[in-house]
């Protein structure tokens, strides 16, 4: 159905009865007008000629005959967003509480080597995994073969950092979890993409990120609770991924696939296709880079605000976990309530740009007051509002990447590679930690924190750049 302008000096509904005429047309068999009484001639529509282009964002019945019925996709995917949230907000934090339980003195230089190192990684692994889950034609579908099998190779390595003690074998075992359990989280991601329609997908979005806000909060209490048990600290996170997955892993209709509906699989091909054409698709590349510059801005926060409890506010280690904990406790309804808003505003005005500019912009005045913090009240007020722009952040930016993509049959491919823009951040973040904390007499996590603002700020610039996407 749809409206036309106004006739004359007064308004006029039309009354229309589609048909599918392939290709995303309709056809219109019938038409009648509530108003002024005109002639035949007037009111009548063509069956034969007259057609018009169905609204490209309403992919509402091509899901439901690929994919089955979307409320029970929903369903199951936000149950499992409970466990792969947990596993995703928590596995750093377990990891920098297990070196600083092992190398307190040199926590800060072994931490970044290993988070760099993980991120490098995730480079090459992401858009490969993501890749050949494209072009999977198992009889259990495209994702869910992928996702069961990364997290369970996951669970096995993060197992060995948990016993180890010898800091090479630990960095080596995490580095291999965590690009596994990262590989599982991105093409889990895919899902409400793929099989979730528009006029939803970023409401979804949103309720993930809500369930993310109170994982997260058990998670950071799961941390500090398991730290003198390294084996369970390390490896319950995943387990929690894959448990609360089973569902879906069960009833989700992962659509199967024949060798001539997928892309073939050539490596010379799957390797060249990584890197979408940016003068084709400026728009993806801008989103892209935006993603780069806030995963940086977010890991910047994420990965090192325990390390400033103990060095900026003097938290003792065996204390970190639970005040770890209470903060995401006390972020939890401000997340909540802006992973749920958000997504349901950015879907009502049809707008996504603008709440992703305001996300950019408290991450980056949070970090500021953070690092000036010589309270943990202060410090309190500053995770607050970083948690605002975190979730409003998460939830509409997914849905801008899902707005951008080339090719939804390399959905999974280029979903990955949002990912890695998210990683190349997540790399950077590290890598670069120590030059800027090391300045200065004591650890300058200001200078730092202040580096990411800045980051945030240019992606939130950016985001006019971004074309037919409002």
């Amino acid at each position: 159905m749809f409206m036309p302008q106004n006739i004359g000096m007064k308004r006029h509904r039309w009354i229309v009865q589609a048909g599918k005429t392939g290709m995303g047309r309709v056809a219109l068999t019938g038409a009648t007008f509530e108003g002024d009484e005109m002639s035949e001639s007037q009111t009548t529509v063509s069956q034969t000629t007259a057609q018009t282009v169905q609204d490209p964002d309403d992919d509402y019945d091509r899901i439901v005959s690929e994919y089955g019925n979307p409320k029970r996709t929903i369903a199951l995917v936000l149950i499992a967003a409970i466990g792969m949230y947990i596993m995703c907000m928590s596995l750093s934090t377990c990891l920098s509480l297990r070196i600083a339980a092992i190398a307190p003195d040199q926590k800060n230089d072994f931490y970044s080597r290993i988070v760099a190192i993980g991120s490098f990684t995730m480079l090459f692994g992401q858009p490969i995994i993501g890749a050949l889950s494209d072009r999977t034609t198992s009889r259990l579908g495209r994702r869910k073969p992928w996702i069961i099998g990364c997290l369970l190779i996951s669970v096995a390595a993060l197992a060995v950092s948990g016993i180890s003690d010898n800091m090479v074998v630990l960095g080596a075992a995490y580095v291999i979890g965590v690009l596994m359990m990262q590989c599982g989280f991105s093409i889990y991601s895919v899902i409400p993409v793929e099989g979730v329609p528009n006029r939803y997908r970023a409401r979804v979005m949103g309720f993930m990120g809500m369930f993310g806000a109170l994982a997260t909060s058990f998670g950071s209490y799961l941390a500090g609770a398991l730290v003198r048990h390294p084996l369970i600290l390390m490896t319950m996170p995943v387990l929690l991924g894959l448990i609360t997955s089973i569902p879906l892993f069960v009833l989700y209709k992962d659509p199967v696939k024949t060798k001539d509906e997928v892309p073939p699989l050539d490596l010379k091909e799957t390797f060249s296709g990584m890197i979408v054409n940016p003068r084709q698709h400026p728009n993806y590349l801008w989103v892209w880079i935006t993603r780069c510059l806030t995963g940086f801005t977010i890991a910047a926060m994420f990965s090192y605000f325990t390390y400033y409890m103990i060095d900026g506010l003097g938290v003792p280690l065996d204390d970190v976990g639970a005040k770890a904990g209470l903060l995401t406790l006390l972020s939890a309804p401000v997340s909540i309530l802006f992973f749920t808003m958000s997504g349901v505003i950015s879907d009502k005005i049809g707008r996504r740009k603008p709440l992703v500019i305001f996300a950019g912009l408290c991450m980056a005045a949070a970090l500021v007051l953070g690092g000036t913090s010589h309270s943990f009240i202060q410090f309190i007020i500053a995770w607050e509002l970083f948690a605002v722009g975190q979730a409003m952040y998460l939830t509409v930016d997914l849905a801008l990447c899902a707005s951008v993509l080339p090719d939804q049959k390399d959905a999974g491919k280029d979903m990955a590679m949002f990912s890695v823009a998210l990683s190349i951040g997540q790399m950077l973040a590290p890598a670069l930690a120590p030059f800027f904390i090391n300045i200065g007499a004591s650890p300058n996590y200001l200078l730092f924190w202040c580096v990411a603002a800045v980051a945030a700020l240019v992606a939130a610039a950016m985001m006019p750049l971004v074309k037919g996407v409002k």
